[in-house]
Formats: C-alpha cells, structure tokens, sequence
C-alpha cells in the first residue's frame, strides 16, 4: 500500500517508513518506533492534557476515540483521543483500524526485542515500560473486528486507573502507582462513523442513531 498524505498537523513529526510516527508510541534508541506499543508517560499526558496521540497538539473543542463494538456499548475507551485531521490520517494509515489485517499481530513487539530495553534514564517518565491494564486481555492473534470512530467534546470523558507496582528506571525499586488506562464517555458522541469492517476494509461512513443503538443492543445481549 501507498502511504497516505502526512496531514499538517503532523508535519513536525518524524517520519518513519513513509508513515508519521504517533507522538504516543515508543521512540527507539536507532530512530525507530514501535507502532504498536504506547510510552506509558506520553499516554498518560494525552489524557491529563488533551494532547492528540498522533500529532501531539493540544486538541480543540472537538476530539476523536476509536474503538471497536466493546468500547462503543460500554462506553470505555483505552485509546487516547485524535485530533479531526490526525483520525482521518490514521484511519488510512493504521493497518488494524483501516481493516487491512484479519487479526491483530501476535508476533513480538518491537520494544520487546533487542532493538527494546530498559531505560537507563533516571529522570524519564516510561514507568519502564509497563502495561496501563496488566489485567486487560492480550488481543494478540484475535480476529479483527469492526472500527468506530465517535466525534465527541474533548474532555467529556471521566478518565480510568488501575494501581500496579512499577520499577524505578534506575535502581529498579518497587513503588505503586496509579496509571491511567482510558475513559469513561461521560457525553454522547456528535457523530458516529464507522472505520473499517472485517472483509471490506477501510469504510468511513456516518452512521445513524439507530445503527450506533443496534452496536450498543448486541454487545449487550453477548455481554
């Protein structure tokens, strides 16, 4: 595939393999990224700021979640938020949330192999690299499944936790700590589209209310 055109409000950032680096993801040593994993600290900030996972800008009144049927019944977002530009960018660029891929990756993570390691820096915010949810399920290898996007008022969301016991990067001491996993939608979306379907790929559609109500309905009835 063709990389997408990078959108201007990602021109600051690095490119790598064609594709914007997300300012959310791990940034290697040698200059690479890994896209599949966030940087914990830089997570967090897109939270507790309103930073946009992709550009790193400060978000405007209007913010971007993706995610799949689950997170659109519950309402629980692990995703930080997009910018508008950076959703539609991402929405190309992304393999998984562009329905390019029939399962999720169930090879190793980038940061997980030599190319990863252990921060020496004393003073960086990585948490070493641990997982927000330690409790959530490894979807890797699932089948894919449908991709939302919800347009909704930045900041209309409660943000999540879990407390779990992270090693200091430089003497590798145990200190528990809440990191926050994601969100809780306090507000309804102003539009709902939807991404990408298994088997037909990238679709971009709005849907209407009733369609966005029948999502909620089944993932309540498997529920």
């Amino acid at each position: 595939m063709t990389a997408p055109p990078i959108p201007a409000s990602c021109a600051h950032r690095p490119i790598v393999g064609g594709l914007a680096a997300p300012f959310v993801n791990i940034r290697l040593r040698d200059g690479g990224v890994d896209f599949r994993t966030p940087h914990q600290g830089t997570y967090e900030r897109c939270w507790q700021e309103n930073l946009c996972q992709t550009c790193g800008n400060p978000l405007g009144h209007l913010s971007v979640l993706f995610g799949g049927p689950n997170q659109v019944a519950s309402r629980a977002f692990d995703e930080p938020p997009l910018c508008p530009p950076c959703a539609v960018y991402a929405s190309q660029a992304c393999p998984m949330v562009a329905g390019r891929q029939e399962r999720y990756a169930d090879r190793q993570r980038v940061s997980e192999g030599r190319r990863g390691h252990v921060c020496p820096d004393a003073g960086c915010d990585c948490g070493g690299f641990v997982a927000a949810d330690p409790n959530a399920a490894d979807a890797s290898g699932d089948p894919a499944h449908p991709w939302y996007a919800l347009y909704v008022q930045t900041g209309g969301w409660q943000l999540t936790g879990n407390r779990v016991r992270v090693a200091c990067s430089d003497r590798g001491c145990l200190h528990d700590r809440t990191l926050i996993n994601g969100c809780m939608l306090g507000v309804e979306p102003r539009k709902v589209m939807l991404v990408s379907s298994p088997g037909e790929g990238r679709v971009w559609r709005r849907l209407d209310a009733v369609e966005v109500a029948a999502i909620r309905s089944a993932e309540e009835v498997e529920g």
